[in-house]
């Protein structure tokens, strides 16, 4: 089977099911050793793609390899297999296997900076010849590595914010500056709203005194 980061869309073809002459990456699980003495399969390998340059199939793609490793037991493993695919825009691309058993990743290959298309699609594809095999594929999972400089240096300020509220921080203060202010503020209102109301309280027995005559 293969995984494919292409500049056009998957077609059927005679590359693992894809068609031939693509532009981008492509990433084979080869289960079938056709040609290739001195090779231990299942092999996985990558090709990076011009757009004119042909998969070799009689000699599984060794002539167009980029990188690849050999995968004895990845077929029939005891545990569900893996594969992950670490991409640094024009930096690194590395590839890494789970089959041995759980959670223990083995490094398959890495490569420096290669430049894919500015705009990709990512497809599956498959292929059986003589010898029929299944893949099944169970989940799929992207994340996006890049981290943007607006990112980075929000990250920064808000650090330096944290550090400046360390030493001698009272998120509080103000809060109690306000809560004195009120106080006394309230101290002043109480004998006001006494004397306004002793006042009119005077102010209506007077009234009803006036009205018994």
């Amino acid at each position: 089977m293969a995984i494919w980061v292409t500049e056009d869309r998957a077609s059927p073809g005679p590359v693992f099911g894809h068609k031939d002459n693509f532009k981008g990456l492509g990433v084979f699980i080869d289960t079938y050793k056709n040609h290739r003495p001195g090779t231990v399969f299942p092999y996985v390998m990558a090709m990076l793609g011009n757009g004119t340059e042909k998969y070799d199939k009689d000699n599984d793609g060794k002539d167009s390899e980029l990188a690849g490793c050999s995968a004895r037991g990845i077929r029939g493993a005891s545990v569900p297999t893996k594969l992950r695919m670490t991409y640094y825009q024009e930096q690194s691309f590395k590839v890494e296997l789970q089959y041995k058993s759980a959670d223990e990743w083995t490094d398959c290959f890495e490569v420096g900076a290669i430049k894919l298309p500015p705009v990709t699609y990512l497809g599956f594809s498959g292929e059986t010849g003589e010898l029929t095999d299944n893949h099944d594929i169970i989940q799929i999972s992207s994340h996006n590595m890049h981290i943007s400089e607006a990112w980075k240096n929000s990250e920064n300020t808000d650090r330096g914010a944290r550090r400046t509220k360390g030493k001698g921080y009272d998120p509080n203060r103000g809060r109690q500056g306000g809560g004195w202010v009120w106080f006394f503020l309230k101290l002043l209102l109480i004998p006001v709203i006494a004397v306004g109301g002793y006042v009119g309280w005077t102010a209506y027995r007077s009234s009803k005194r006036g009205s018994r005559f």
